[in-house]
């Protein structure tokens, strides 16, 4: 199986810079799974085809209720854009 081309649009290069290194970490292995499936995530509704745009969130720790979210976008044939890395407070789960 071959994985699904990935890049990452400007604000996401610097979002990154911006994280500690255990979330790049965290982050890279989200993109793992990313390009292996980018229906992973969770799709955004009203976003127009053929693009479809997602979040996939995974939490900072077991037990944490923070969480690295990746906003990207997925088009048929031609790969994922990586749209933006935050850093999100507010979840509690999957």
């Amino acid at each position: 199986m071959s994985e699904v081309p990935l890049e990452e649009a400007e604000p996401a290069r610097k979002a990154y810079g911006d994280l500690t290194e255990g979330e790049r970490e965290l982050v890279r292995d989200a993109l793992a799974v990313i390009v292996r499936d980018p229906a992973v995530g969770r799709e955004i509704p009203g976003w127009r085809p053929p693009s479809v745009e997602y979040t996939y969130t995974t939490p900072l720790a077991h037990d944490s209720a923070e969480a690295i979210t990746v906003v990207y976008t997925h088009t048929h044939g031609m790969g994922v854009t990586v749209v933006y890395y935050f850093r999100d407070p507010q979840v509690v789960g999957r």
